[in-house]
């Protein structure tokens, strides 16, 4: 359970870190963001950047793993997972209930696409992830309500609220899921 908690933090962790690495490429390799049409962007910016969208859809692959995901079901899994934090990228600049929605979302779909099971086992873990995200984005839209976008720490409540669903729900399907 500690194992798939840890696993479903980390795509977290590295998608947090990812633009800043990009910035860090950017202004390290150009003269800022403002690239001139004389000097074209330095093949270290490339490398960079490629590095980094490698380790980032790597890293969705994670949970997948510790839930025990082989193959196609790995690879759905780290798919789905990156487009659902594109999604949540997105509208986390217009439309942040729906931004809170997609981050709480993305770990679900992924740890129930990473666990195929059939049956009474499968209803059970349906629900039970089901109960967790509605729990979790109802808490995050709270958050959203109490304290809005007014000052810069608070302004970050919902998001950390919802995010702790990266942890969560991946815990609950390992702790649900026999062996």
């Amino acid at each position: 359970m500690a194992l798939a908690a840890g696993a479903g933090l980390a795509p977290l962790v590295v998608c947090s870190v990812a633009p800043v690495a990009v910035i860090l490429l950017l202004f390290s390799s150009t003269t800022g963001f403002v690239m001139s049409s004389s000097s074209a962007p330095s093949p270290f910016l490339w490398v960079g950047l490629a590095i980094v969208l490698i380790v980032a859809t790597v890293s969705f692959s994670l949970p997948a793993l510790a839930l025990g995901a082989r193959g196609g079901h790995l690879t759905k899994t780290a798919l789905l997972s990156a487009v659902g934090f594109c999604a949540f990228v997105v509208f986390v600049f217009t439309l942040v209930p729906l931004a809170l929605m997609t981050l709480v979302a993305t770990p679900v779909v992924g740890s129930l696409v990473a666990v195929r099971e059939e049956g009474p086992l499968a209803a059970r873990l349906g629900r039970a992830t089901v109960v967790t995200a509605v729990a979790m984005y109802c808490a995050s839209l709270l958050a959203w309500w109490a304290f809005g976008a007014e000052d810069w720490p608070y302004s970050l409540a919902p998001l950390i609220v919802a995010s702790s669903s990266w942890a969560v729900v991946p815990a609950i399907v390992a702790l649900l899921r026999p062996g």
